[in-house]
């Protein structure tokens, strides 16, 4: 969880994301002004985690099943 890797260095959240924090940044801000824009209903996850569960499911090829139980949500979510 977003929580658990804040004090990574760059090359190590690289490695466990596959994409460099001034990367991961800019998809959190886009992301937030895409969320403010069409106000969508409030999510479980922060916009943080939704942001490394995509990207950890693209990165390690996880079930949706893992990926749920890893951040307290159902697979479908």
């Amino acid at each position: 969880k977003y929580l658990d890797i804040q004090k990574l260095t760059d090359p190590q959240f690289k490695r466990l994301t596959g994409v460099s924090w001034s990367t991961y940044r800019m998809m959190i801000d886009l992301m937030y002004s895409i969320f403010i824009y069409h106000q969508q209903a409030t999510s479980k996850l922060s916009i943080e985690d939704q942001l490394l569960l995509c990207l950890g499911y693209w990165r390690e090829y996880r079930t949706l099943f893992h990926l749920g139980m890893t951040y307290g949500v159902s697979g479908a979510t």
